[in-house]
């Protein structure tokens, strides 16, 4: 199961700043209404916002669904994997 949790392809669609789907998640680190963290394939993503809530969440398969007024999305770590933030960065 780890080897399988390695290759999870993250992404993330939101729609009006309110609703969140996100695949490649690993773990929930932490949450609130102002806060998620979460372990994804492109390494620690925390989700800023208000009245956040975690609607669904599969560990087996990556799959995340969150609803709230989102305000940012923060990646932080060394992950080599991250490469389309560096493109989108540069």
């Amino acid at each position: 199961m780890t080897e399988e949790r390695n290759n999870f392809v993250h992404n993330v669609i939101m729609e009006q700043c309110k609703k969140i789907n996100m695949s490649g998640v690993r773990e929930v680190k932490a949450f609130d209404e102002e806060t998620v963290v979460l372990d994804t394939a492109e390494g620690v993503l925390t989700v800023k916002g208000e009245n956040l809530l975690i609607n669904n969440f599969s560990a087996t398969t990556g799959e995340l669904l969150m609803g709230g007024k989102v305000f940012a999305f923060v990646y932080s770590g060394d992950n080599s994997n991250r490469g389309l933030i560096r493109k989108l960065l540069k």
